[in-house]
């Protein structure tokens, strides 16, 4: 670089008013922006956290998020339960004593109807809220719990106050219609690969299904064979002998259907939770909802006075049904809020667009005028047949120069609709540094203002670059340095070879840019104040396109500038061997 424009950079350097944009030196490779990416371990799904230490934090962000949960965490979460269930079971085997049965009528009434209204507003929740893709799934497990809240609250309280308590037989019955229609539906949405599309009719006649089965069982239960072999336990210390006492062999094929039903459901909630096609929450619900069919078919009181460990399964599976429900709201929360701000996002960007569009017009409509008015009077002056033959030629000249600035205007206006198109692209190759300075040397011969131009070659060299694309940026920085110098001040061109690279400069001893204008002058149609206040021609294109271009090859656009002595727009090439 010349020592004049070295002057100047150094200045710069130690005083105030100096400064450079882009986040790069003149000297210093340009990057686009952008966050970082972190790594991914090898063997973590594209778009899953790796496995790691699983924490209760960890495990609600998941669950709120709607992040596909890690393996690790959906196996912990479905893993402990179920081995708790069962040493649990076992150990009530081994130890009498650990069996949990207390003779409470009124708590049994409150576990079951907290249980009822918990399933009921799980429902609700899933039936009108499910998250996408699950909502099929979501939709039937929902039903389920439909019906789980309507029989209880027909069989557990409607029943009674109207018909009278039923023998412990058809209370039996009653109780396994509402739990095999239960999990039948869990099994039908969750077992299956491609769950069953839901609709509103279908839930129609799985509830006309579930009527009439109710019906039969209430009706004609007497003609059934029996479940229990005995009367109904009113006593922990009688129902501890359950599992080898008292209930007969077509109790045990019935219970056995609904835990094989249940545990089914169960390992289909796992599979969709490791594949994050469900929420995490309901994997370890399903879970518990086993053990309660499990401990029922061993300890069951079938609505009696006595509380069991069957009861509290069943209680801890619509607890976990409420958190599941409470998650789903949260989450319908937060994607009303995402998508009301997107749609004022998208408002303020409409608005913006309109304001853009209108103060485009408005700039081209600017810039024609001036053209337009000087072409029309021109040709007033050459019908003047009497006119000298110099001053015709003058005439002529002017009218070239007005049409040139036309063209250039419409140049200005198809790059832009060039380059926001989606398939916008840059064909790079390897090109002659010599050949590129020599056609922008050749367009900086022709500006107006007679600014001297001065090329500083370093010699032969290739770059990888679209020859047209960086003549283009070129021509754009020569026409900005001309316009926005005062006449007769000198423009200089320059290249050097920095590391592998081609820095590209052209400097001016214009009248530099404020701090201010410094990030608008890389905008569309973005212009600093000075020009727009000096009436500088131009739609305030020429920046934005050379930026596009530049990052297109991989590079950027860098400044330095300094009010009153003036600016140095530089970029750079990658070199080619």
């Amino acid at each position: 670089m010349p020592p004049s424009l070295r002057l100047v950079g150094t200045s710069r350097a130690r005083t105030a008013p100096g400064r450079q944009q882009a986040g790069t030196g003149l000297a210093a490779e340009s990057h686009i922006p952008g966050p970082p990416i972190a790594p991914r371990s090898a063997g973590s799904p594209a778009g899953l956290p790796d496995d790691g230490p699983v924490t209760a934090a960890a495990a609600q962000d998941t669950w709120e998020s709607g992040r596909a949960p890690s393996r690790t965490l959906v196996l912990v979460l479905t893993i402990l339960p179920a081995v708790a269930i069962l040493v649990w079971t076992i150990a009530i085997f081994v130890l009498q004593h650990l069996q949990f049965a207390v003779r409470a009528p009124e708590w049994a009434v409150r576990v079951g109807g907290a249980s009822a209204a918990a399933r009921l507003f799980a429902a609700l929740v899933l039936l009108l809220f499910p998250a996408e893709p699950a909502s099929a799934r979501l939709r039937w497990v929902g039903s389920a719990l439909l019906v789980l809240g309507i029989g209880v609250l027909v069989f557990g309280y409607l029943g009674p106050v109207l018909l009278g308590t039923p023998d412990p037989n058809t209370a039996m019955y009653q109780s396994l219609a509402v739990w095999l229609a239960s999990d039948a539906l869990f099994a039908f949405g969750l077992l299956p690969a491609r769950p069953p599309a839901f609709t509103w009719r279908r839930l129609a006649l799985v509830v006309s299904a579930f009527s009439l089965l109710a019906t039969v069982v209430t009706l004609d239960a007497d003609d059934f064979p029996l479940l229990r072999l005995g009367v109904l336990p009113n006593s922990p210390a009688a129902l501890a002998q359950e599992p080898l006492h008292g209930l007969s062999t077509w109790h045990w094929v019935l219970s056995a259907i609904l835990v094989v039903l249940a545990a089914a459901a169960a390992l289909g909630a796992v599979r969709n939770a490791l594949q994050g096609t469900v929420p995490l929450w309901l994997a370890p619900s399903m879970i518990i909802w086993v053990g309660a069919e499990l401990h029922n078919s061993l300890w069951t009181s079938a609505s009696g006075p006595i509380v069991t460990t069957g009861d509290l399964l069943r209680l801890a599976f619509a607890v976990a049904m409420v958190f599941g429900g409470v998650v789903e709201l949260r989450r319908i929360a937060t994607e009303r809020t995402l998508l009301l701000a997107t749609q004022r996002e998208q408002a303020d960007l409409l608005t913006e667009l309109a304001i853009m569009k209108s103060d485009f017009t408005a700039m081209v409509a600017h810039e024609l005028v001036t053209p337009l008015a000087a072409i029309r009077a021109l040709a007033g002056i050459l019908d003047d047949d009497s006119l000298p033959r110099d001053l015709r030629t003058r005439m002529v000249g002017g009218i070239e120069a007005q049409i040139l600035a036309l063209q250039s205007l419409a140049g200005d206006v198809q790059a832009i609709a060039r380059l926001e198109r989606t398939d916008f692209a840059v064909q790079l190759r390897p090109v002659s540094l010599t050949a590129l300075l020599a056609e922008a040397e050749a367009f900086g011969r022709t500006l107006t203002g007679d600014h001297p131009l001065t090329v500083y070659r370093p010699g032969e060299a290739w770059v990888r670059a679209d020859p047209e694309r960086i003549c283009q940026v070129l021509r754009n920085l020569l026409d900005n340095a001309a316009k926005y110098s005062l006449v007769g001040t000198p423009i200089e061109l320059s290249a050097a070879r920095e590391g592998g690279r081609v820095r590209i400069a052209v400097a001016d001893r214009g009248q530099g840019i404020d701090d201010e204008d410094l990030p608008r002058i890389f905008e569309k149609f973005g212009r600093g104040r000075a020009s727009m206040a000096h009436g500088t021609p131009g739609i305030g294109v020429g920046l934005y396109l050379s930026r596009r271009i530049l990052r297109a090859h991989g590079s950027d656009i860098a400044v330095q500038t300094a009010p009153g002595v003036g600016s140095v727009f530089s970029f750079q090439l990658r070199e080619v061997p």
